[in-house]
């Protein structure tokens, strides 16, 4: 278990290296060298969780559901609007604190959960039954993309907020949190940058009604 814990770190940190170095004064495709825009695409690798950067070209080469290297990371978000989840469901997930995004990995099939720290994300396997007990429930949620996707939860200081999220959006969220969180409780600064993230993610986002099950729309 102690090796798996590790593994599974060093992954995550692939990820947030994107968003925790300096940015070059012109960014470049990492796989032709072409200039691209800040707002340019994403591609993931399924088993490093490495992000990288990719022009359009690139990035529509990566496109669909054939098995490639690369999984290109989508850019909808969509905020999920009805979404009703109990503490006691919260909890049978085993995540520790309110703040954390689920994915589904095509490498191990695993639901993973990862939460944000000052350290770097950590990432844990989900218990199998509980999540399969949420699917149920909210049967939208078999939707979210594997590797791309996630789950993105924030239930901190009473908030109820639930995403579909790309992955990329998700460890920014973790690059947020190891940059400007401060001491145990996160400081003023801290608690402004993840509000900050979250009332922007909430403005680029569509609104998805969520229909639990035995419930119409």
């Amino acid at each position: 278990m102690k090796a798996e814990g590790h593994i599974a770190g060093v992954r995550g940190l692939a990820a947030l290296r994107y968003f925790v170095r300096k940015q070059p004064e012109v960014e470049r495709c990492e796989l032709c060298s072409a200039a691209i825009a800040s707002n340019h695409h994403h591609l993931l690798n399924p088993k490093t969780r490495r992000l990288l950067c990719a022009c359009n070209p690139c990035a529509i080469l990566f496109s669909g559901d054939v098995e490639t290297q690369y999984r290109r990371v989508p850019r909808d978000i969509r905020h999920l609007i009805g979404f009703v989840m109990s503490d006691q469901a919260w909890n049978s997930l085993g995540i520790p604190i309110g703040l954390a995004f689920i994915y589904r990995s095509s490498v191990t099939s695993e639901m993973i959960a990862v939460y944000p720290s000052p350290a770097g994300p950590t990432e844990s396997p989900l218990d199998a039954d509980a999540w399969d007990d949420l699917v149920a429930d909210i049967p939208s949620l078999a939707k979210v993309t594997p590797d791309v996707e996630a789950l993105l939860v924030n239930r901190m200081n009473g908030a109820h907020e639930y995403f579909r999220a790309p992955i990329d959006e998700c460890y920014k969220l973790t690059g947020i949190v190891r940059k400007h969180w401060r001491g145990f409780s996160g400081g003023e600064e801290g608690w402004l940058r993840i509000r900050e993230f979250f009332d922007a993610l909430k403005e680029r986002s569509y609104p998805e009604a969520v229909a639990h099950a035995g419930s119409v729309l």
